[in-house]
């Protein structure tokens, strides 16, 4: 029988006892590709001609590995889609062949071959770095149409401030499958809107979408790799 006068003390619980080891918890198979990726890529898109063929390899068979551990069934319909992005990675990312800024504006509308992104950077990178500072940019994916927003905020001589934007409307045709279609571009204050019967489009496939992560390809399967900002 217990003795009233007798206890036993426990000791006291310490806070490493309840405490849970985040930091080696082990990662998902997503995240370990997801990491391998993000070894490769470069700080910016302008900087992809410094990735190595080799390494450019290595982004693309992790990019196969990655969708096939896609989360998001029919991920058109992923609120995760919206958002601001910055796009990182585009395998088939060259210098832009466009000879100006202002010029040809519309031969991208009617033609099409560029992503909205890339060609938002193309047309920023043809201005005069020695009297323009350039943002970074980025791809806004809202609910409302036009849904792509593309844009590059640049500060030029003298304090004045532009902004590089792409435009373009994003159509569900499938639970993995958009259309993408380009509405209008503007850079120094030049815009170019298209009538709807004139307006390129192309095939958009989302290939893999979590909350961190976007990766989507073109009709002929190059794959882009946006990163939510």
């Amino acid at each position: 029988s217990e003795d009233p006068h007798f206890t036993v003390e426990e000791p006291p619980s310490t806070a490493d006892d309840d405490t849970i080891d985040v930091e080696n918890k082990p990662s998902t198979a997503s995240e370990s590709v997801v990491s391998s990726i993000m070894d490769y890529l470069p700080s910016t898109l302008g900087s992809s001609g410094e990735i190595s063929s080799e390494d450019r390899a290595a982004i693309n068979e992790a990019i196969l590995k990655l969708e096939a551990l896609n989360p998001t069934e029919d991920p058109v319909y992923s609120s995760s889609i919206n958002g601001v992005w910055t796009l990182r990675y585009a395998g088939g990312y060259s210098e832009s062949k466009i000879p100006s800024p202002t010029r040809d504006l519309a031969l991208f509308l009617y033609s099409g071959g560029y992503s909205p992104g890339l060609f938002a950077l193309g047309l920023a990178q043809k201005l005069p770095a020695q009297f323009v500072e350039l943002g970074d940019l980025e791809i806004s994916i809202s609910r409302s149409q036009p849904r792509i927003e593309a844009k590059i905020d640049a500060k030029l001589f003298g304090g004045a401030e532009e902004t590089i934007e792409v435009k373009a409307r994003l159509e569900v045709d499938s639970g993995v499958r958009f259309t993408e279609t380009y509405e209008s571009a503007s850079v120094l204050g030049q815009t170019v809107d298209l009538p709807e019967a004139l307006q390129y489009s192309r095939d958009l496939y989302v290939s893999y979408v979590d909350n961190d992560i976007l990766v989507v390809r073109d009709g002929a399967g190059v794959p882009e790799i946006l990163v939510r900002k």
